[in-house]
């Protein structure tokens, strides 16, 4: 099954991937854990988009109720939620700031 990994923090300007963080991904993707997964751009980049009363509407980040921004994600395939929590919680977004998990909908084959 797959699952989304996100992962939450303070909005700070991007520090690049560290090397535990390197390792995690190495790690996984030789595990083929990982389907895919990228670092996101700060808040200020952020767009909301809306559609309401047929008008599109769009709002520029940062969005000042926001106090924490997803900053990275991952996608991976565990065959159960124990293993993609286990998954997560080696990850060092678990250490230094929080993932949630968030499985898929299972698809039709």
């Amino acid at each position: 099954m797959r699952y989304l990994m996100l992962v939450i923090e303070p909005d700070v300007p991007d520090r690049g991937p560290t090397p535990e963080t390197e390792t995690w991904v190495a790690e996984q993707d030789a595990s083929g854990a990982r389907v895919l997964g990228s670092r996101l751009r700060p808040g200020a980049d952020v767009r909301r988009v809306t559609l309401r009363e047929g008008e599109i509407v769009v709002t520029d980040g940062p969005f000042s109720e926001s106090k924490e921004v997803i900053s990275g994600f991952d996608i991976i395939e565990a065959a159960s939620p124990e293993e993609a929590l286990a998954i997560a919680a080696a990850s060092p977004g678990a250490r230094n700031a929080t993932v949630e998990v968030h499985p898929f909908w299972p698809t039709e084959p």
